[in-house]
């Protein structure tokens, strides 16, 4: 690490999609910051809540604009479209346009528009379009169409390009399309702030900043995620199909973010049949089949969803399995293979294109053989059985309302939640563990201007850990409300500030019936100044509440005595950083720090009133470029974990952090038009880390694992995709640098595939 400096996060750039159309449109990520953009904006054009149409490629809407002036011509395009549009005055005065008439897609219909004027635009994350100059295409060629970047558009954020979306990670869907992600590791593929443990999805852990999960607000579909269940298994079991987007606010993360998001959040968005339905189809479906060497693993996806009138339905079932796969060195892994199935029903009633209610309910099942830790491959001073059942499900049941075409003072949104983690292990003790929530939110975002918003709700969750086998059952519990409000303003045009406030009240019963009423403030503040027009500089503070956090199930001891009392746990955060983007090239640099006091640590033997404290820093960089058909970018971030104030063994970070150390993230992609094919990959460096042998332990050793990728859609056959994939290309024998135990001699690690090659077929009707 270098020094005590504020550590720093890798530039962590929002994805760009670039869409050039000609025959097709083809849509391809591209590093930069929708945060950061400063262009000169004089006309403003409503309406302010069309990121869900504008997330989805496919909107298509009815356009008649005659020829006429393009100023004249934008302001109706915003009204036929449903979007904000934007554009400096200058830029557009005295340019005529020819027009468009029809139904097209959004995009699309804009292309028409601009086509011969010179221009092109961006769309923001938050569905915003801002007309730019410098098209790429002639002025004199009205038959070639301008290139479009769109920034993150599958992401319907509604608070997109707020100053606390400043650093935020938006993993889209067509993000998830390309990296075709198997596990949730991949689905952060190429972001090297974000960190997985772990080779097999029952184990596996995710690190923001090198702080874990638990200590982070994780939500799926607006429900609460409380999976503190064992800690030789994973927090939140996900099945990457299942997902359209995700967003990672590192760090500071505002108030409307849920309550105890210590360290920031993470939102996983599932899919919805808007989604996956073209335009002029009323049902669809499609069928998946993939194979990878490496274990044998088959994989199996079926999905079918449809629209009628203003009601929607979609069902998708998956099943995967496969043997033990082998490591770098030709070593089988015990208790690596694949018995996993999931599920998810969604419905959706939409009234009068206004009032949207939608259910939803969603299980993932992994029923193998794991090793009897399942976060290690072995321990080798103990005589255990290499192998026992842990049968994990995760499933949740959300109710959402909310009004997608609100754009005035009365915008509301209501959550109704339950979620649970239920993991049973037959073996020794017949032995099972249940972490759950029940949760909900009221709120209302009271659109003042364009980008003038103020959020204000309230919100609450019953959470549940509970324990038992046939000798005793034991139960924790804590009850939380909390109210709270978050400002997102731009009072001056290169200005944008967002800060909130909350107010917490909790109710802690623990399994001896002891009962504590405590209650906390919470605040954090973010500003983004656009000090030129291609650079940007953030910065953001929090201060966190988190209340008293529940203990996993399978710590639970009956003679726990809570007369110590148990301490609420509060967090501070601290981040900076710039973002720049010129010609297409993309740089960015963060700093971050995480302090952590009184985060709650029991052990079985050692009581329920154990704590410790520890903090977070580092500091990191992005770099990119863009070249119109593809895409490169770069990412490093290096992280440091103390706790208590001292190095830290990957044992004394367990529920805190990891000691991650430097990490470098590449990916790349390439879009082949005429040939229908697209190309690409990931990498990433983990240099060798020698915290943990300052912590007393061995250093952790550096690795290299490179993963290529190749798509192709046949002429003739748009219905069907073929993909073909060589992961750990070099056949590197490693363990993933947040994965558990590799600083201890008695601890043989949960080492990842060796190289495999994955073969798969997808057939949309």
């Amino acid at each position: 690490m270098m020094g005590d400096q504020l550590s720093v996060v890798a530039g962590k750039w929002r994805h760009r999609l670039v869409l050039t159309t000609a025959l097709s449109v083809l849509a391809l990520p591209v590093i930069g910051s929708q945060a950061g953009a400063s262009e000169k904006l004089t006309a403003n054009m409503l309406t302010t809540d069309a990121s869900r149409e504008l997330a989805q490629a496919s909107a298509t809407h009815s356009f008649d604009i005659a020829p006429q002036m393009l100023a004249d011509a934008l302001a109706l395009f915003g009204q036929q479209a449903g979007v904000q549009v934007s554009a400096d005055g200058e830029l557009v005065r005295g340019v005529e346009t020819s027009g468009v008439s029809g139904e097209y897609q959004t995009e699309d219909a804009l292309q028409r528009l601009l086509a011969g004027t010179g221009l092109t635009f961006r769309i923001a994350t938050s569905g915003a379009i801002t007309i730019t100059g410098s098209a790429q295409s002639s002025a004199n060629d009205g038959d070639v169409l301008a290139p479009v970047i769109v920034e993150a558009n599958a992401i319907s954020d509604d608070h997109a390009g707020a100053a606390d979306r400043a650093s935020s990670i938006y993993v889209t869907k067509k993000d998830l399309e390309r990296r075709n992600p198997q596990d949730v590791k991949q689905v952060f593929g190429g972001e090297s702030g974000v960190s997985v443990g772990g080779s097999v999805p029952l184990s596996q852990k995710v690190y923001v900043n090198g702080v874990e999960e638990t200590n982070l607000a994780v939500s799926i579909d607006g429900a609460r995620q409380n999976n503190k269940v064992f800690h030789h298994n994973g927090t939140t079991l996900i099945d990457p199909a299942l997902l359209k987007a995700a967003r990672v606010d590192p760090g500071v993360a505002p108030a409307d973010a849920g309550p105890a998001a210590l360290g920031g959040s993470i939102v996983y968005e599932t899919v919805d049949v808007g989604d996956l339905l073209a335009p002029d189809r009323t049902l669809g479906g499609f069928a998946v089949a993939s194979f990878d060497t490496n274990g044998g693993r088959f994989t199996n996806d079926l999905s079918s969803y449809g629209r009628a009138g203003d009601v929607e339905l979609l069902g998708y079932f998956k099943w995967a399995k496969g043997d033990d796969f082998e490591s770098g060195d030709g070593d089988q892994m015990p208790g690596t293979g694949s018995d996993l199935r999931s599920g998810l029903v969604k419905g959706a009633y939409e009234a009068n294109d206004y009032h949207r209610f939608e259910v939803s309910a969603e299980q993932v099942r992994d029923n193998a053989r794991r090793p009897y830790r399942a976060n290690m491959s072995n321990l080798t001073n103990r005589n255990d059985p290499a192998e026992r059942v842990y049968d994990l499900a995760r499933r949740k049941f959300v109710f959402n309302y909310d009004t997608p075409t609100a754009d005035g003072i009365w915008d509301p949104r209501v959550v109704m939640a339950y979620s649970e983690s239920d993991l049973s292990v037959p073996s020794p003790d017949n032995s099972e563990g249940l972490s759950a929530s029940y949760s909900g939110k009221v709120e209302n975002d009271f659109n003042i201007t364009d980008v003038d918003k103020i959020t204000a709700g309230v919100d609450f969750y019953h959470d549940r850990s509970k324990y038992h086998d046939p000798n005793y059952s034991t139960d924790e519990v804590a009850t939380n409300v909390g109210a709270y409000g978050q400002a997102r303003l731009q009072p001056l045009d290169p200005l944008r500030l967002s800060f909130g406030l909350r107010g917490d009240r909790q109710a802690f019963e623990g399994i001896d019936g002891t009962e504590i009423d405590l209650d906390g403030v919470s605040g954090n503040a973010s500003v983004a100044f656009d000090a030129t027009d291609f650079l940007t500089l953030k910065a953001g503070y929090s201060n966190v509440w988190g209340g008293i956090a529940l203990a996993e199930s399978f710590l639970h001891n009956p003679s726990w005595d809570y007369s110590k009392g148990v301490k609420a746990v509060r967090a501070e955060n601290y981040t900076t950083g710039f973002e720049a983007h010129y010609d297409g090239f993309t740089f960015s640099g963060d700093l971050f720090r995480g302090v952590f006091d009184n985060v709650r640590n029991p052990t079985y033997n050692g009581g329920p009133s154990l704590y410790s404290d520890f903090e977070t820093r580092g500091y990191g960089f992005g770099v990119g470029y863009n070249w119109g058909a593809g895409f490169a970018r770069l990412n490093y971030t290096d992280t440091e974990i103390t706790v208590n104030g001292g190095s830290a063994s990957s044992y004394d970070t367990q529920y805190l952090g990891a000691p991650l150390g430097r990490i470098f993230a590449l990916e790349v992609g390439h879009t082949f038009e005429d040939l229908n094919l697209r190309v690409g990959g990931t990498g990433e460096a983990a240099l060798k880390n020698t915290d943990t042998q300052d912590a007393g332990g061995l250093a952790l050793e550096a690795y290299e694992v490179v993963g290529l990728y190749a798509e192709y859609k046949p002429s003739g056959a748009d219905f069907l995709t073929l993909r073909a994939e060589v992961n750990n290309l070099f056949d590197e024998n490693y363990a993933s640098r947040a994965t558990y135990g590799q600083d201890f001699t008695t601890v043989e690690p949960l080492y990842e595939p060796g190289r495999s090659f994955l073969l798969q077929a997808k057939a949309t009707f």
